[in-house]
Formats: C-alpha cells, sequence, structure tokens
C-alpha cells in the first residue's frame, strides 16, 4: 500500500513575536491533499481539535504542537532546525502508519473546539511581561487555545488562575 505522503518540503522560521528565544516553528507543504486521514487522526489522537467542515486538524503533545491543512502541516515549539527536521520526519511517519491502519480505525468527524481566547485571557495576569516569550498576554491566550503554549510558561500565573486554566484547556 502506497504512503500519503512521499514528498515535502520544509521551510523553518522562528515566530516574529518571539525571535531570539530559540523557537522555531516549521512548515511543510505537500503537492498533494492529506485531508481524507483527518477523521483517522482525529480518532486517534483524543485531544485533536478537528473542523471536518474547514479541513483542519491541530493537536498538542509534551514537546510539539500540529497544525494540519490539507497541503500544509505546521509544527510549533521546536528548539532547533535539526529537531525540526526530526519532528516533521516523525509526524509524517505516524500519519502514513495511521493511514496504512486505516482499515482498523473507525474515523470520527466528531468536532472538539479549543477553549475560547478570551475565556484564557481573563485568567491571566494582563501584564504583557512577556516572561512566556510572547509580546502579550492576548498572543499567549491564543497559543495555549491551539495548544501551542504551556501553563508553565507564564512565571506570574497565580495557582488559583492556573487551575481553573487546567479544567478550561482540558474540558475542551
Amino acid at each position: 500500500m502506497p504512503d500519503l505522503i512521499e514528498k515535502y518540503e520544509i521551510q523553518m522560521a522562528e515566530p516574529g513575536c518571539s525571535v531570539g528565544t530559540g523557537r522555531w516553528g516549521v512548515l511543510v507543504t505537500l503537492p498533494n491533499d492529506i485531508s481524507a486521514v483527518f477523521p483517522y487522526l482525529n480518532a486517534v489522537l483524543p485531544k485533536a481539535s478537528y473542523d471536518h467542515e474547514n479541513q483542519t486538524i491541530t493537536w498538542t503533545e509534551p514537546e510539539q504542537a500540529y497544525a494540519l491543512r490539507p497541503t500544509e502541516m505546521r509544527i510549533s515549539r521546536v528548539t532547533d532546525p535539526a529537531q525540526g527536521r526530526a519532528a516533521v520526519a516523525e509526524l509524517v511517519a505516524r500519519i502514513n502508519r495511521i493511514w496504512n491502519e486505516r482499515g482498523t480505525i473507525t474515523p470520527s468527524t466528531k468536532q472538539r473546539k479549543p477553549p475560547p481566547v478570551m475565556e484564557i485571557f481573563k485568567l491571566l495576569p494582563r501584564t504583557n511581561c512577556r516572561q512566556c516569550g510572547y509580546a502579550t498576554c492576548m498572543a499567549f491566550a491564543a497559543a495555549l487555545s491551539q495548544g501551542a503554549a504551556k501553563l508553565e510558561q507564564c512565571p506570574p500565573l497565580m495557582p488559583e488562575a492556573q487551575e481553573k486554566l487546567r479544567i478550561l484547556l482540558a474540558s475542551n
């Protein structure tokens, strides 16, 4: 059975809001549409945010955050270009494995949406101190909503607010 992803191009970039922080993002451009695998990924990734209508799926793992569209993949929280290339190779292998095992997986189009950015923002200290690596608390809230950031990145976050945010982020 042929793999779903056989060719791709990689571009590495430092996010404009956190230049010099040692964080990188990876953009993978694909020559073919891979959206047929999204319902299978959604079935096996319990915390994925899947939008069947707009053909997007995002999820986070301890080290990276992922966003897929039909002809592109993005990986954030990469520490350097070598790790970025390795993360892409792992993601491609994982997607191809799931695609090749799709006969044993019940696809799911259940839509999970990330928590609203404003609900997250209201629980943050709103100091715009940049200790998290983002220019503003609103940018950090958006990153948290998408799973591209971790609560631990915000040193001024009070324990009570941190617990409320954990519950909010886990419920979606």
